[in-house]
C-alpha cells in the first residue's frame, strides 16, 4: 500500500498518476518531492522498483530508496529493510541487518516487524537465540491482530518452545488463526482435532479443518483427506 503524506504538491501529482496509473508520472513526481526530503516519496519510489511498477523491477535500487526513507524514520520503509536483508533481495541476505531494521520498525508498533523480529530470536538467525524475546515479540504483534503472530505463539504453547507445554492454548491460538483462514492453522488444529490432542477427537472437525486447508492448497492436509477417505471405504471390509 502506498505511503500517504502531507508532501509538497509534487507528491500529491505522483499520488494521483500512480492511482491513474500513469507509473512515469509518478514516477518524476515522487522523484522532485524526494529530492525535497519527503520520506514516504522515498519509499514509494522503492515499492515501485520492488514490484516493478511502471519500472524494471530493480530490487537493489529498492534497497536505496528504502534507505533514504528508512534514514529518516519510516516505519514502513524500515521493515521492508528487514524484509530485504532476511532473504536477500537486493543485498546480501544478512540477519543481523535484517534484526536492526526489524527492530526500529517494531519498535514503532509495526507488527510484521515485531513478528518477522520474533522469528529471528526464535531461530538465532543475525541474533542470539531467545525463546522469551521471541514469545514476547509475538505476543505484541498478536495483540495487534496480526494472524501469523497468533499462529506461531500457537505452535511454541504445542511444542512447548519458551513457553510451558499448553495444548490448552495452543488450540486457542490455532482457533483464532484458523478462523481468520491461515492455513497453517487450520492444518495444524486438525491435527489436534485428529488426535484429540488437547481437545476432545472429532473427526468431522478435523476433516472440515482438512478441507479449508486443502482449498487453499496445503498438500498435507489434502494427503490427510485422502487418508481418511480411504480409511473410510475400508473401515466396512474389516468388520464384515
Amino acid at each position: 500500500m502506498l505511503a500517504q503524506s502531507e508532501a509538497p504538491m509534487s507528491y500529491e501529482i505522483g499520488a494521483k498518476a500512480f492511482h491513474d496509473t500513469d507509473f512515469d508520472t509518478a514516477l518524476t513526481e515522487w522523484t522532485k518531492s524526494a529530492g525535497d526530503g519527503d520520506s514516504d516519496s522515498c519509499y514509494n519510489i522503492g515499492l515501485m522498483y520492488a514490484n516493478g511498477s511502471g519500472v524494471e523491477r530493480d530490487f537493489k535500487a529498492a534497497v536505496e530508496w528504502f534507505h533514504k526513507a528508512g534514514e529518516q524514520d519510516h516505519q514502513e520503509a524500515e521493515y521492508s529493510l528487514g524484509v530485504m536483508y532476511h532473504v536477500g533481495f537486493g543485498v546480501e541476505e544478512d540477519g543481523a541487518e535484517a534484526a536492526y531494521w526489524y527492530t526500529r520498525a517494531a519498535d514503532r508498533g509495526n507488527a510484521q516487524a515485531q513478528c518477522n523480529l520474533a522469528g529471528l530470536y526464535e531461530t538465532g538467525a543475525g541474533v542470539t537465540r531467545d525463546y522469551l524475546k521471541a514469545v514476547e515479540l509475538y505476543s505484541l504483534a498478536a495483540e495487534s491482530g496480526y494472524v501469523v503472530a497468533i499462529f506461531n505463539l500457537g505452535v511454541m504453547c504445542e511444542n512447548g518452545t519458551g513457553l510451558e507445554r499448553d495444548l490448552d492454548r495452543a488450540v486457542k491460538f490455532y482457533e483464532s488463526a484458523a478462523a481468520a483462514g491461515l492455513m497453517a492453522a487450520q492444518y495444524n488444529l486438525g491435527v489436534l482435532y485428529a488426535l484429540g490432542s488437547g481437545v476432545e477427537m472429532d473427526h468431522a472437525r478435523s476433516r472440515e479443518l482438512f478441507q479449508k486447508a486443502a482449498d487453499q492448497g496445503h498438500k498435507l492436509a489434502l494427503e490427510n483427506l485422502q487418508t481418511m477417505e480411504e480409511a473410510e471405504q475400508a473401515e466396512p471390509a474389516d468388520k464384515k
